[in-house]
C-alpha cells in the first residue's frame, strides 16, 4: 500500500490525499467534535490507519478509548508496541481505556435499539474517567468505537445511524476526537445505498477505503471520482431498467394469471356445455322414443286393425293401408335409430363392450362403410363420463370417415390397461392435407368444430387427443384416465 497518512490529536488529517467530500453527501456541520467514519476493505488497513491514530494521542500524553472487537484490539495492540508505547502502562495510568465492543453495547441496549440516557450515562464516564487521567492541563481525548459496525453487521441499519446521532450529541458536552470504522464488505447490496449515505452524514469526514488512499496524485483521486460517480450513474441507470423490467414481469404474470383464469373458465364452460348437451340429447331420445315412439306404435296397431275390418274384396283401400303401415314402421325404425344415437340406453345399461358393436352395425348400414372391431377382454364398466366420452368420441370420428374420407373400411379398437382406457379409429381414405389439418389441431377449420369437441371431452378428463393423417388414411386416437 502507499505512504500511511499520519494524524495530529485534533483529528486533522495530512498527506496529499483530500476529503471525500466528492463522494458523499455533505456531512452534517459538527460543531463540537470531529466524527470521522473511516472504511476499509482489509483490516491491516484499519489498523494501520488505527495505530497513528491513537499512537498520536498516547504519545503526546492525551487519552485514549478503544471499542473494539477482539481480533482489531489485539491488532491495535501490536501496532502501538511497534511504535515503542508501552499501552499497559498507559492503561494502569488510565490514560488508555480498552472497551469490547459487544459486551458494551449491550449494556445500553434495550429491546435492539441504543437508549439514549443509558449511553450518555456509560460512555459519558468513561470519556470522562480518561480526561482525568491525562497528562496534559486539558488532556484531548482519541476514542475509536466499532459498536456501531457490530449492529450494521446484524441488519439493525436504523439503531447503527441512531447510535452514529447519540455520539454526536455526547460530543456537545464531552469533547473528544472519534473515529469508526466500517467493513465495505458488509456494504455490497444495492438497498444499502440509502443507508450508507445517512451514515456519511453523520460524520464531519469520510475516509475512503484503502483503494482511495493509496493514490498519492491528486488527478489519480480525482480521476477515480469521476469513476465512482460514473459507476453511481450506471447503477442507477440499472436500478431503473430493473424497476421498468420488474414492473413489466408483473405486468406480464397479472395477464398470463388471467389468461390462465380465463382459460379455465372456458373450460369450465365447454365442459358445462357438453353436459348440458349431453342431456339434452337423452332428454331428446327419450322423448322420441317414449312419446313420438308411442304415437306411431299406436297408429301401426290402428292401421292394423283397420285392415282386418276391410273386406277382402276391397283392394285398392287394403293396398292404401299396408302402404301406410310401411311408413310407420319406416317412421318407427329411424325414430328408434335416432332416440338410440341420441343417446343409447344400452351404454347405461350394459356399457361400450355392447353399444359399440350394436352402434357400427347401424353405421355400416346407413354409410356402406365396412367397420371393424378389436376391443380388449379387459374392458370392462368404467365411470359413466368415460363411457359416454369414449362413445361421443367414436360417433365424431366415424362421421368424419363418412363425410371426408372417402375411405370404405373404418378399424376401431378399444384397448383397456388399468385405469387407462385408449380409442383408436383408423381408416384408409386420402387423409387430410396439411393445410386443413394444421387449422383443425386448432379447433378451427372444416373439421374443427368436431375435433374442437372431442379434445374438450378427452380435456375434461384429463386425457389426450391425437390426429395423425397420411395419404394413406387418418388416425384418431384418444386415451382417457379413470
Amino acid at each position: 500500500m502507499g505512504a500511511v497518512k499520519t494524524s495530529r490529536n485534533d483529528g486533522t488529517r495530512f498527506g496529499d490525499a483530500a476529503p471525500l467530500t466528492e463522494l458523499a453527501p455533505q456531512p452534517a456541520n459538527h460543531h463540537h467534535s470531529p466524527h470521522v467514519v473511516q472504511f476499509y476493505s482489509e483490516d491491516s488497513f484499519l489498523l494501520d490507519e488505527l495505530g497513528p491514530f491513537i499512537g498520536s494521542a498516547l504519545e503526546a500524553g492525551d487519552a485514549a478509548v478503544v471499542i473494539a472487537t477482539a481480533a482489531h484490539r489485539d491488532g491495535l495492540a501490536q501496532r502501538l508496541s511497534a511504535r515503542g508505547l508501552d499501552a499497559q502502562q498507559a492503561a494502569n495510568e488510565g490514560r488508555y481505556i480498552v472497551l469490547d465492543a459487544a459486551d458494551t453495547l449491550s449494556q445500553f441496549m434495550i429491546e435492539g435499539y441504543p437508549n439514549a440516557a443509558h449511553f450518555a450515562e456509560l460512555m459519558g464516564a468513561y470519556i470522562s474517567q480518561a480526561r482525568k487521567a491525562g497528562r496534559n492541563e486539558n488532556p484531548g481525548i482519541a476514542a475509536f468505537g466499532e459498536m456501531v459496525a457490530l449492529l450494521w453487521n446484524e441488519g439493525k441499519a436504523d439503531a447503527a445511524i441512531r447510535l452514529e446521532q447519540l455520539w454526536n450529541d455526547l460530543a456537545k458536552t464531552h469533547p473528544f476526537n472519534l473515529r469508526c470504522a466500517y467493513s465495505m464488505k458488509e456494504f455490497s447490496r444495492g438497498d444499502h445505498r440509502e443507508s450508507f449515505l445517512k451514515i456519511c452524514e453523520c460524520h464531519s469526514d469520510v475516509i475512503p477505503a484503502e483503494g482511495y488512499s493509496a493514490l498519492h496524485s491528486k488527478v489519480d483521486q480525482h480521476r477515480q471520482i469521476a469513476q465512482l460517480q460514473q459507476k453511481e450513474e450506471s447503477h442507477a441507470a440499472l436500478q431503473r431498467m430493473k424497476e421498468e423490467l420488474d414492473r413489466e414481469i408483473a405486468e406480464r404474470v397479472a395477464a398470463e394469471r388471467k389468461l390462465r383464469e380465463s382459460e379455465k373458465s372456458l373450460h369450465e364452460l365447454s365442459g358445462h356445455l357438453l353436459r348440458m348437451q349431453d342431456e339434452e340429447r337423452r332428454r331428446l331420445g327419450r322423448e322420441l322414443h317414449d312419446s313420438f315412439g308411442q304415437y306411431l306404435a299406436a297408429l301401426k296397431m290402428g292401421l292394423d286393425l283397420l285392415d282386418m275390418s276391410l273386406p277382402s274384396s276391397d283392394v285398392p283401400a287394403k293396398k292404401h293401408v299396408a302402404d301406410c303401415a310401411r311408413l310407420v314402421n319406416q317412421s318407427l325404425t329411424e325414430v328408434r335409430t335416432m332416440s338410440y344415437l341420441l343417446y343409447p340406453p344400452m351404454l347405461e345399461e350394459i356399457g361400450l363392450r355392447a353399444a359399440i358393436p350394436w352402434y357400427l352395425e347401424g353405421f355400416t348400414k346407413r354409410s356402406g362403410i365396412q367397420t371393424s372391431l378389436d376391443i380388449s377382454q379387459a374392458c370392462e364398466r368404467m365411470p359413466r363420463d368415460v363411457e359416454l366420452a369414449i362413445f361421443r368420441i367414436l360417433q365424431e370420428s366415424l362421421t368424419n370417415v363418412h363425410r371426408h374420407s372417402g375411405s370404405k373400411q373404418a378399424d376401431i379398437r378399444v384397448h383397456c390397461e388399468p385405469a387407462v382406457v385408449t380409442l383408436e379409429v383408423r381408416d384408409s381414405g386420402t387423409g387430410i392435407p396439411e393445410d386443413v389439418l394444421a387449422p383443425c389441431r386448432d379447433s378451427l377449420g372444416t373439421l374443427g368444430v368436431g375435433l374442437r369437441g372431442m379434445n374438450e371431452r378427452v380435456n375434461q378428463l384429463g386425457g389426450t387427443l391425437e390426429l395423425r393423417s397420411t395419404p394413406e388414411g387418418t388416425i384418431v386416437v384418444a386415451s382417457i384416465p379413470f
